[in-house]
């Protein structure tokens, strides 16, 4: 059993030597959307917004087809809330979140050795980092209603949640460059599992993200044992 364990060690540790780690830099925009019920809120209707995406990525590829990826970035996740009664159509507020995300993903990846597809699926953690809000409010007198533009942070309360998780998946297209270099197109969607606000759960407005993120990347490849 001893003489086992060590061969099986050596054979790791020699698929680890010839495994390619890879590290690069990515950025790009995301496009938010919010599932939440309309429950008691007939007169609201809740709209995609475009924020940024940038961070920087690592992988470490097993094969010449399989790779473990994970990035780190900095991710805006907007959405308006705009209020559609004829009198209150200008009314809307912009929420502006920024979240620091952890995706973690297997990397199924094919075509020749310039340019491949890859199928990527797994699993993300977040963090609320800030938020902010815009928009036009509205007020009224016995003669008109008149609005107002603002433009303000919002602190966090009791209600928010700010750690946050979900699923992951999506495509990627590498051209590489040279030995060293790969260019990249990512196309990701962010899909929560975990609702942003807490609230009382008697009224059960459960509100979850989506984000698709669009991104061009730049990847390093360090050298690999086999090549020293």
């Amino acid at each position: 059993m001893k003489h086992l364990l060590i061969i099986v060690t050596f054979i790791l540790l020699g698929r680890m030597a010839l495994a390619q780690w890879s590290v690069g830099i990515q950025g790009g925009i995301g496009y938010t959307s919010i599932d939440r019920s309309q429950a008691g809120r007939i007169d609201e209707t809740y709209n995609p917004l475009v924020g940024y995406d940038f961070g920087i990525t690592g992988s470490y590829a097993l094969n010449p087809w399989f790779a473990i990826r994970a990035d780190l970035g900095v991710m805006q996740r907007n959405h308006r809330m705009q209020r559609h009664l004829h009198y209150l159509s200008p009314v809307y507020t912009d929420h502006l979140n920024t979240y620091l995300s952890l995706p973690v993903m297997a990397d199924f990846s094919f075509g020749g050795n310039r340019l491949r597809g890859h199928l990527l699926f797994g699993a993300f953690a977040g963090y609320w980092m800030n938020q902010r809000v815009k928009g036009v409010t509205y007020g009224m007198t016995d003669y008109e209603v008149f609005f107002n533009e603002f433009d303000i942070p919002k602190d966090f309360s009791s209600t928010d949640r700010r750690l946050n998780a979900g699923l992951v998946g999506g495509a990627v297209l590498s051209y590489s460059l040279n030995k060293s270099f790969d260019f990249s197109l990512n196309a990701l969607f962010f899909y929560d599992l975990v609702s942003h606000y807490i609230g009382y759960a008697a009224l059960q407005d459960y509100r979850y993200l989506n984000t698709a993120a669009i991104t061009l990347g730049l990847s390093y490849h360090l050298p690999s044992n086999q090549n020293q």
